[in-house]
């Protein structure tokens, strides 16, 4: 019964199983974070800053543990719209396209804007 409902669970809600703090890891030798789960939040500053906040915080030492230095914030992931406009905008309009419809978003990032893991990849589940 118990794998039944378990079963039933994981296809009612997928983003609450699979949702959750964003991990780091290695892939050919080069760090990256990666975060699946819903935005909670976008903002935009004048400064050209974009940023995904994270239902779920990340552990502040996951970063540094591959590598990644200078991340000094951990609830979200940033875009500098000034230095790639063009995806910035795609970024926005897919980030908002996942939250108003409550779509789990798959986010890569690698680097750091303003002390945040920097956004370079965006997949919506």
């Amino acid at each position: 019964m118990k794998k039944v409902v378990a079963l039933l669970f994981s296809f009612l809600l997928p983003g609450l199983i699979y949702a959750g703090e964003p991990t780091c890891h290695t892939s050919a030798g080069a760090p990256y974070c990666y975060y699946l789960g819903k935005v909670k939040q976008l903002y935009i500053n004048d400064r050209g800053v974009m940023m995904l906040y994270f239902d779920t915080p990340m552990a502040s030492g996951a970063p540094a543990s591959v590598g990644i230095g200078g991340v000094s914030k951990f609830v979200a992931g940033a875009v500098s719209y000034l230095d790639k406009p063009e995806f910035a905008s795609y970024f926005y309009s897919t980030a908002l396209a996942a939250q108003t419809t409550g779509k789990d978003v798959k986010i890569q990032m690698r680097g750091t804007v303003g002390g945040y893991l920097k956004i370079d990849r965006i997949w919506v589940e």
